[in-house]
């Protein structure tokens, strides 16, 4: 309103008007004009109100909840972190969770959610990951009513679809993109026992998913971050649980040069196993794999530098918290950044022993870059064709 009411002014010093009902008119103008923007804003914030109500929901108190596990429950694997989140906040708030696991075969996963939806006897169906996108899009159609929470993946909300859904995950790529400056620094350092005199790191990835071009994209970039001249060797092993494979595939990277291999898989810990056997360094992924493995091989975990773990506790809590108390945004996807605590590097002992103070600061000063933005990592959440194979073609695939 300052800029219409300075135009109006200057126009009438401009041509001379000293007349009252001349100024009068402006001033009557500009108050028009006032009213006419805040009944605007007044508007839109009313529209904005209105679907806000629309796409949230009632408190639910006693919630109760059931879990869909893709894989198993125990072991430490993420899933036990979902559930703990989901136990935590029952016994906080009221209700219960019941549980179903799926072994990780996808020939139940549809059959089971629509199951559980079919009963009515749940306020929430959580489950997890892009391998239940399908079977999860197909029975919120088939169940308006019911209300579902799915983790580490996203779900397609556009024009409306699935406004039943809400997903979340964790920016798991600013967390790669650390492991793979960490590996570039690894691989050129002298200070690292494994390190050998070729400049190249290696990724074994389960499957070319979305989710693991993911993290193969920003691994790629964060290695070339420190030194573009760092080849990458990437493979795929085409599932989550051939060990055996997975195996091979790290110690023939190692064979050809790589010293440092992040293993993105279910079976990541077959990586260190081939890093055990031919001295050299393990990057896990999803939970810290060196502690997970230390009470029954302390050898191999000091070959695990660490790992990429993503906060599934985190990623559930505050959105099953959410929904209790009504706030919840149905129909959207929700990502928690690495500055939130949705990712991070392992930090435990063996790190602390392999990793040089010049890394860590190194790392500390990338963290920071990527959390004020200064530093932008890709991501294959969104990204076209075209846009990953420009990445890996900085790499080279094996």
């Amino acid at each position: 309103m300052a800029i219409i009411s300075l135009v109006l002014m200057v126009s009438l010093l401009v041509c001379g008007c000293s007349s009252g009902s001349s100024n009068d008119t402006a001033a009557d103008d500009s108050a028009q004009a006032e009213t006419t923007t805040d009944e605007a804003a007044g508007d839109e914030a009313a529209a904005d109100e209105a679907a806000a109500e629309e796409t949230s929901g009632e408190a639910i108190s006693d919630m109760n909840i059931m879990f869909v596990v893709t894989g198993n429950l125990g072991g430490g694997t993420n899933n036990d972190d979902v559930y703990s989140a989901l136990t935590d906040y029952t016994e906080a708030n009221g209700g219960s969770v019941s549980t179903y696991e799926c072994n990780m075969d996808t020939s139940v996963y549809e059959t089971t959610l629509m199951q559980a939806a079919q009963t009515g006897e749940f306020d929430l169906i959580v489950t997890g990951f892009g391998t239940m996108i399908e079977a999860l899009q197909n029975t919120a159609a088939a169940y308006p009513d019911q209300k579902f929470l799915i983790f580490d993946t996203e779900m397609d909300f556009t024009d409306g679809k699935n406004p039943n859904v809400i997903s979340v995950q964790v920016l798991q790529n600013e967390a790669c993109f650390l492991a793979g400056a960490l590996a570039a620094m690894m691989t050129t350092s002298t200070d690292c026992e494994y390190a050998n005199e070729d400049k190249v790191v290696g990724f074994v990835g389960a499957l070319e998913s979305t989710a693991v071009l993911d993290s193969l994209v920003s691994y790629i970039e964060g290695v070339k971050y420190i030194d573009t001249s760092i080849e990458v060797l990437y493979s795929f092993v085409g599932d989550h649980t051939d060990s055996a494979l997975t195996k091979e595939m790290a110690l023939s990277q190692n064979n050809s040069g790589a010293d440092v291999v992040f293993g993105v898989t279910n079976s990541d810990l077959a990586v260190a196993d081939a890093a055990l056997d031919n001295n050299f360094y393990a990057i896990c992924s999803d939970a810290d794999e060196a502690a997970n493995i230390a009470a029954t091989s302390e050898e191999t975990a000091q070959h695990i530098v660490t790992s990429v773990i993503k906060a599934y506790y985190n990623m559930v809590y505050p959105i099953v918290e959410e929904i209790g108390n009504g706030t919840a945004q149905w129909g959207t996807h929700m990502k928690i950044s690495m500055a939130e605590g949705g990712a991070s590097l392992a930090d435990n002992e063996y790190y602390q022993a392999i990793v040089t103070d010049d890394m860590k600061a190194t790392l500390d000063e990338i963290s920071a870059g990527i959390a004020s933005g200064e530093i932008t990592v890709s991501t294959a959440y969104g990204a076209s064709t075209e846009e990953i194979e420009e990445i890996e073609a900085l790499a080279a695939p094996y």
